[in-house]
Order: structure tokens, then C-alpha cells, then sequence
């Protein structure tokens, strides 16, 4: 069975910015400010002009991450619901999202923070999370910054932000092809971490996962073997299951990693 992973896997609102991490790729050229609405939770509800400054997708998306960093653009009333709603934001499968949102209220301070001197910076402080969609948690996610720029990754398999994978994908075999081959004393798990988590709506944790590390013989790839569910696991053998259903996975590359 395939599942689709929600759009939004984590948010963090503070009285400067809303960050938002996607639970899935998101199209670079979908994320304009009009795809991001604010409104009040009111039974007739007001919708705030221009909440957010101007986005620039190069700085304000880390696209390894997949994170996004709305910056307020005007003052929110003091103790009053709202949600942002994220609407026609497009996958890697060109497919349109369905609508997601994240609901909060503002606190109960007026006082502008001291850090800031603009007046049209909003005012959102001691941030309620109220629904249940929004993970409490936040994981800013990781880029891969090797210390030689001549050194880095070109291709993975499967595909960074892919949200569905066969429970035998390549027989739970994950490749990672870099620029040059990577010395034989970063092959490890010390340096290729992996990790899964339920997709939930609920907050979940990330749960480490035994693989096998190892390299071609002569080609600069890195193979990444998850173990089968059987009692006893099995590694890169027919007939198996890799992937369980209603998980994600990452794999963290460390930036020690050299030639």
C-alpha cells in the first residue's frame, strides 16, 4: 500500500515569522505569497491583507531541508484566533496539494519585543498551538555542507522528498552516488545516519534504523541496505519487506565525510 505524506510535517509561529516545514517536495515556483492566507477563525472570517513580506524563495526556502520562512508583515490583534491557510502548493508530481492550515492564537503581551524597531513587525507572542495537525515539535532540518566543495552528492535513490516507495524498493537498497569516492573510513553508520517516524498526526519521534553501510568496488556510490521486518532481518534479498507502510525515512549524511 502507498500513502501520501501531509504537507506540513512541522510549524513553528513566533511573533517575527512563521516557519514551515513540508512533509513532502514542494514546487519552488508555488510558493508565493498569495498560496499563504491569513484569516481570523471568526464565523465571519476577515482575511489579512499582505501578512507576509514579499517571498524570496533563494533565501527564505531551504530546499534540501524542505523549509520555509514566512516573515510577518503586519500586526495581528492581541489574543485572537487565526489560521494561515496554504492552498495551491504543487508537489514534485506537478499534483496540487489539498488545502492545509495551522491555527493559533496570539498572546497576551502588547508590548512590542525590543529586538525590533519596525512598527510593522507583527506582534505574536507566547504562541497556542490549537490543532492537533500542527506538530508541536520542530526539526530544522540539515543541509549537507562537505568541508571540500569538491566533494559532494550528486544523486540519491530513491529520490530526496519522494513520499511514496515500495515496501521493496530495490530490495531496501538506497543508493547515494557522490562527486569522487568517499574514504573507506567514513563508511559507517557513524556517518550515515538513518531514521524513521509514523506519519501521524499526532507528534512522533524519529526512531533509529539498523542498515548496512557499504561502497562499490570502484564507483564513487554508497549503498544503504535497511533491514527486512522478518525476525531475523535480511539485507538486499528478494521477496522481502523494506518499508512499512505509514513511516517516512531519512537518511543524514554527516559533513565530516571526505575523500
Amino acid at each position: 500500500m502507498k500513502l501520501a505524506l501531509y504537507l506540513i510535517e512541522n510549524a513553528n509561529i513566533n511573533y517575527d515569522s512563521v516557519t514551515i516545514k513540508f512533509g513532502r517536495t514542494v514546487k519552488i515556483s508555488s510558493l508565493v505569497n498569495s498560496h499563504f492566507i491569513v484569516q481570523t477563525t471568526d464565523a465571519t472570517p476577515s482575511t489579512i491583507s499582505l501578512p507576509f513580506k514579499t517571498i524570496e524563495p533563494l533565501t527564505d526556502y531551504n530546499q534540501v531541508a524542505r523549509v520555509l520562512v514566512l516573515k510577518w508583515n503586519k500586526i495581528l490583534q492581541i489574543n485572537k484566533e487565526y489560521k494561515i491557510r496554504l492552498v495551491n502548493l504543487v508537489d514534485s508530481s506537478n499534483a496540487v496539494v489539498p488545502e492545509e492550515y495551522l491555527l493559533f492564537t496570539t498572546g497576551l503581551e502588547s508590548a512590542t519585543p525590543s529586538v525590533l524597531s519596525s512598527t510593522e513587525e507583527t506582534i505574536v507572542s507566547q504562541v497556542l498551538v490549537q490543532d492537533k495537525s500542527v506538530r508541536v515539535e520542530f526539526d530544522p532540518g540539515y543541509q549537507i555542507l562537505a568541508k571540500n566543495p569538491d566533494f559532494y552528492i550528486q544523486s540519491v535513490s530513491p529520490g530526496a522528498g519522494e513520499f511514496f516507495i515500495a515496501s521493496d524498493e530495490n530490495n531496501g537498497r538506497a543508493t547515494i552516488t557522490f562527486s569522487s569516492r568517499p574514504a573507506g573510513n567514513f563508511i559507517t553508520s557513524e556517518f550515515f545516519k538513518v531514521q524513521r517516524k509514523k506519519i501521524q498526526k499526532t507528534p512522533s519521534r524519529w526512531e533509529t534504523v539498523s542498515t548496512r553501510i557499504s561502497m562499490h568496488s570502484w564507483r564513487p556510490i554508497v549503498y544503504v541496505d535497511f533491514p527486512s521486518s522478518d525476525a531475523t532481518p535480511s539485507y538486499f534479498t528478494d521477496g522481502k519487506i523494506y518499508f512499512e507502510s505509514g513511516y517516512k525515512y531519512r537518511i543524514i549524511v554527516s559533513s565530516e565525510i571526505g575523500i
